[in-house]
């Protein structure tokens, strides 16, 4: 009787494994047979006797004439292409720029006339730029980005998952300055040898992203470097008074905030967006941009090296970045470090060491980021429940196994950083 016993409390679970493993099987069949799927709007791009491998080989600065049609709308129109990214312009699975004759708008995200497609190729879950862009919204960044995952063909041949958004640009339902000194910069230590790098006196270098007006581009940029320049003194200084009127310490405050808890392994030296409208307006940071290798990313080495939750480690806390370059001092007996170094923005070096500036980021993350956890996980859930499929099809790397542990990893340390971030901004 016993034994019958234990054998009808098994059936249970060799049910469950049964079901697990034909799951299994069946999203490995359907990913191998299926070449289009019918959930996702579709973009189409066509440019008679390109290739990718071309592209790839004239270079990121090269535009071919293309037409892109999108088949849910009937929309068909005339673009100029071209190949974008850094470490993520590959002929694998290569980012692009669409630019349209005149301002178009799709999916409802405002008209504009250049989009990014990206390819979030180095991210298996394909949702983490989309994440990075909810919490900016939360945190109450005025230009933070939307997006919209679309399924991409180029010449006939499926490419895939791609995430279309906006590009970081100056118009009225973007980045709206209205100066004719108007200016958005990035503070881009991996700049392009084909972009002008406008060094600061403090450090670092700044490229124009946008402008107001070509003619008075320069002088602009001058002007928002002076400011910069002199934030970064005051900043060292302790003049707090002097940083909050040449600053808008709220956006730096919010890409503070999204830098840290993403563990952003761009923060403070590349894809860091600056803008200034004119004169007698105010440095302000953001929107923020890139978060592939975010949020403990495994493809990114140091998101296994280094242990970001570790109660005796900074880095989970505040300036993991800077923590990076510190070293033990023989002669001192002392812990020392490499920074302030033209690699960062030496202005988020001070900022992050003044008791005010401290003060604001505890409040504005007890306001606007304590306790929605819950709400950004509903989000992953939400949107990868949607996209899984398309992740298997674009990922040969990943089993359905290996997909969803990706997805409980981000999720799990997500949950971590919550509790880290609770503790240190948020008075527990």
């Amino acid at each position: 009787m016993v034994k019958w016993r234990k054998l009808l409390y098994s059936v249970p679970l060799i049910f469950i494994v049964c079901l697990v493993f034909v799951l299994n099987l069946f999203f490995v069949i359907n990913r191998e047979e299926k070449t289009e799927f019918e959930n996702l709007p579709r973009i189409e791009l066509y440019s008679e006797g390109l290739t990718i491998e071309q592209i790839y080989k004239n270079g990121k600065t090269e535009t071919y004439d293309a037409t892109v049609y999108f088949p849910d709308d009937g929309l068909y129109q005339e673009i100029e292409l071209k190949g974008r990214g850094n470490s993520t312009f590959r002929p694998d699975k290569m980012p692009f720029q669409i630019k349209f004759t005149k301002k178009t708008d799709l999916f409802g995200m405002g008209k504009a006339k250049k989009w990014i497609l990206l390819a979030n190729y180095y991210d298996s879950t394909e949702i983490r730029n989309a994440v990075a862009f909810y919490l900016e919204r939360l945190l109450g960044e005025t230009y933070a980005l939307n997006g919209k995952y679309v399924e991409l063909y180029f010449n006939g041949e499926n490419h895939g998952l791609y995430y279309l958004t906006p590009k970081i640009e100056i118009a009225k339902n973007r980045v709206d300055l209205r100066d004719p000194l108007g200016v958005i910069a990035e503070f881009d230590t991996y700049h392009n040898a084909n972009k002008l790098c406008f060094k600061t006196k403090t450090g670092g270098c700044l490229t124009i992203s946008d402008s107001v007006s070509k003619d008075n581009q320069d002088r602009a940029m001058e002007g928002l470097m002076k400011t910069y320049d002199a934030a970064v003194m005051a900043a060292k200084s302790g003049d707090y008074p002097k940083v909050s009127k040449l600053i808008d310490t709220e956006s730096f405050v919010i890409y503070y905030l999204l830098s840290e808890f993403t563990v952003d392994p761009d923060a403070y030296a590349t894809s860091f967006y600056l803008y200034k409208d004119g004169d007698n307006d105010k440095l302000h940071a953001g929107p923020g941009w890139d978060y592939d290798y975010a949020f403990g990313n495994r493809r990114w080495r140091a998101a296994i090296e280094e242990d970001f939750f570790s109660p005796n480690n900074k880095q989970f806390q505040r300036h993991w970045v800077f923590d990076r370059f510190e070293y033990y001092d023989q002669a001192s007996n002392s812990i020392k470090t490499n920074i302030p170094h033209d690699l960062f923005s030496k202005l988020l070096y001070y900022l992050i060491d003044m008791p005010e500036f401290l003060s604001e980021v505890k409040i504005i993350y007890r306001d606007r980021m304590m306790g929605k956890g819950e709400e950004i996980i509903s989000f992953i859930k939400s949107i990868s429940s949607e996209l899984k499929d398309y992740c298997l099809y674009d990922n040969s790397r990943l089993d359905f196994n290996d997909y969803f542990s990706e997805l409980f990893a981000l999720i799990d340390w997500i949950n971590l950083r919550f509790e880290h971030f609770d503790k240190e901004y948020g008075g527990f």
